[in-house]
């Protein structure tokens, strides 16, 4: 879209969580239809306890600590059965919870690029089986049923496991007894299993289950044998723009190694770069140097890598920055977020010095070495955010703003939401007044505080108007407490940035007295007259056409 805002992306595949805890979601509150595990041939109450504390076991050990969603797991032995050869570990993302398993690494990349494109019928045709955990009100009616009479494990109030297998065309289907097996022998392998073991890539344990002991051998490929960053975007990862950086780090110690005379012209040293191919002009000449040149590595990879990589990166310069962004987003708690980004943060303070914060306020992002300090600040504000510390949050947001009034990072989507929402209605004007744009979030967010200022008058009118011509699809998505996907890219005025601007927004209209009716009514009032524009003007074409005929 040329806003020159970096997209920021992170080890947990966001799309792939909303994805999987939307069907999950759906099929819960909505599974009258759907037979419980007492249906399947075979599976007995004692089968399905076991199945429950090996469930409750799995969540309590919490993997995703260590594993993201973008680590496919192979399972070496046993034999698994149909449709379950691998598999992710749900949870990095912190919204949904569990496994997801697939018949092979080409089911998960349909899976995976078909959740992209926000089409979710084609991620779950594709064939999918899962275990996810949620509330009691999510389970089949017979499974809650079950759980309940029969007292089975469970680890906490919001850790009931659902487990079901998507076939496609709609049908869904609950595990056979052989499968159940599978995946009790399966969940309790995952929840023995170490760091340690993990990082060697392939380890095998014994699991108990009701038909008694089985070996499990677990493989990530993926760390066994890293693939380029070519065949990540064959599957459908996404480049991450942060790798390019490693470029400019190039060109600035080629600039202080060999300064350019008057007699060198920009064209010769542009002829140097553009001859060096894949490969750099010049090499780290430090540990803080050879530290960033592995967090460049790491951004062109994802995965298990990614983190040992930012772990190396640590060892060699324990202020390393972007280490410590990269720990932050793999982190599978919210407290170890916080604290490698802070940590991040503090480091890029010391590196850059207070003299250099005065001396450059303002246009800190033209300066490569500060977007390391940038994007570790940017993120602890999400953290805190996301904990609940919306006013601390606020203020980072706001001296990244100050730092960077070019808001290359997009800072002032994220603002201008949180400000409406705890009523901080005057900083939001400023906010809107600063930055004059036509995007959906800017004009849906002047719509509501127009509403709050004067409620149902001309203006707040008049700023619907004007919202609903720069994005007619928000206001659905605003009067709905569904789960909204979020897509990895969007163009102005499209469904997929009605969804990014009403992810944002929604809380702020539920926490306007009155806002979401308005918007509802609203939106209906405005489709009528159109409807009645339109009819008027074919009105007139038909009686401009009786016209000439008559002559």
């Amino acid at each position: 879209m040329g806003t020159g805002i970096e997209v920021q992306l992170t080890d947990d595949l966001q799309m792939f969580d909303q994805v999987v805890a939307e069907m999950a979601t759906t099929v819960g509150t909505q599974a009258d239809g759907l037979p419980g595990l007492l249906d399947s041939r075979g599976v007995t109450i004692e089968r399905v306890r076991e199945f429950a504390d090996a469930a409750a076991s799995f969540y309590k050990a919490a993997p995703w600590r260590c594993l993201s969603d973008s680590d496919l797991i192979h399972v070496e032995t046993p034999q698994p059965p149909p449709g379950m050869a691998c598999f992710v570990v749900l949870g990095a993302g912190r919204s949904t919870y569990g496994l997801g398993l697939y018949a092979s690494r080409d089911a998960y990349d349909r899976f995976l690029r078909a959740g992209q494109q926000g089409d979710h019928k084609a991620a779950f045709a594709s064939g999918l089986a899962q275990v996810v955990f949620g509330p009691i009100e999510e389970l089949t009616i017979a499974d809650a049923e079950l759980w309940s009479a029969q007292q089975l494990p469970v680890a906490t109030e919001q850790a009931y496991p659902l487990t079901l297998k998507y076939r496609g065309a709609g049908e869904v289907a609950r595990p056979t007894q052989e499968e159940l097996v599978f995946l009790e022998g399966l969940l309790r392998t995952l929840a023995t299993t170490t760091e340690n073991e993990i990082d060697t890539g392939r380890w095998s344990k014994t699991a108990a289950t009701t038909d008694g002991d089985t070996t499990f051998t677990l493989a990530i490929p993926d760390l066994l044998d890293p693939p380029s960053p070519q065949e990540w975007m064959r599957r459908g990862f996404l480049p991450d723009r942060r790798a390019h950086e490693r470029f400019y780090a190039d060109v600035n110690r080629y600039l202080e190694e060999y300064p350019p005379s008057e007699d060198d012209s920009l064209e010769a040293i542009q002829r140097a770069f553009s001859a060096r191919a894949d490969g750099l002009l010049t090499g780290p000449r430090s540990a803080e140097e050879q530290a960033q040149g592995l967090c460049f590595q790491a951004f062109e990879t994802y995965g298990r890598r990614r983190v040992h990589l930012a772990r190396q990166a640590i060892e060699l310069n324990p202020d390393c920055i972007d280490a410590h962004v990269i720990l932050a987003e793999q982190a599978g708690t919210l407290e170890d977020e916080w604290d490698h980004y802070r940590r991040g943060m503090e480091a890029g303070e010391r590196k850059l010095g207070s003299e250099f914060f005065i001396a450059n306020a303002g246009h800190f992002w033209g300066i490569t070495a500060t977007r390391p300090y940038m994007r570790a600040r940017l993120g602890l504000a999400g953290s805190l955010a996301a904990a609940g510390r919306v006013d601390e949050a606020i203020a980072h947001y706001q001296e990244l703003l100050r730092l960077n009034p070019n808001d290359n990072q997009g800072v002032r989507y994220v603002l201008l939401p949180k400000l409406l929402t705890i009523g901080r209605d005057m900083e939001a004007a400023r906010l809107l007044k600063q930055f004059d744009e036509q995007s959906a979030t800017w004009a849906y967010g002047r719509a509501l505080l127009a509403f709050r200022l004067g409620g149902r008058c001309a203006a707040s009118k008049r700023e619907f108007n004007a919202a609903l011509q720069a994005n007619g699809h928000v206001p659905e998505l605003l009067d709905s407490d569904a789960p909204i996907p979020q897509p990895p890219h969007y163009s102005s005025g499209s469904f997929e940035e009605a969804c990014v601007a009403a992810q944002e927004l929604r809380p702020a209209f539920q926490a306007t007295p009155g806002a979401v009716d308005w918007v509802r009514e609203s939106y209906a009032t405005r489709q009528r007259e159109l409807e009645r524009a339109r009819r008027e003007k074919q009105r007139k074409s038909r009686e401009k056409g009786k016209k000439r005929k008559r002559r």
